[in-house]
C-alpha cells in the first residue's frame, strides 16, 4: 500500500490543478455572464474540491487512524452537496442553453 501513496498524491495535486482551472472559468464565466448557474458550478467545484483535501490528508500529513476516519466522515456529505450542486448547475446551464436557441 505504501508504494502508491506517491501515484495518489499526484494525482490529488493533478485533480487539484484541474479543479483550480475550473474555478477559475467558473468565476470568469459568472462575471461576464452573471448567470447563477456559473455561481452554483463554482460553488460546487469549491466544496468538492474541499472534500477532495479532507479525504488526502492522511497521504500528505501523518495522522492517526481515527482522525483519518473523523475526516472521511466529514468529508463525505460534502461530496454529496458538491454533486447536487454540480448537477443541478449543470441543468440551469443547459436549459439556459435550450433557451438561447429558441
Amino acid at each position: 500500500m505504501q508504494s502508491l501513496v506517491p501515484a495518489i498524491q499526484i494525482e490529488i495535486l493533478i485533480s487539484t490543478l484541474c479543479g483550480l482551472v475550473m474555478l477559475y472559468w467558473q468565476v470568469r464565466a459568472y462575471y461576464r455572464h452573471r448567470q447563477n448557474f456559473f455561481a452554483t458550478l463554482a460553488t460546487s467545484t469549491v466544496i468538492g474540491m474541499a472534500s477532495t483535501l479532507m479525504f488526502a490528508v492522511p497521504y500528505f500529513v501523518r495522522v492517526s487512524e481515527s482522525q483519518a476516519i473523523t475526516l472521511t466522515r466529514l468529508a463525505i456529505p460534502l461530496v454529496i452537496l458538491a454533486s447536487i450542486l454540480a448537477t443541478w448547475g449543470s441543468v440551469q446551464l443547459f436549459r439556459a442553453l435550450d433557451e438561447m436557441r429558441r
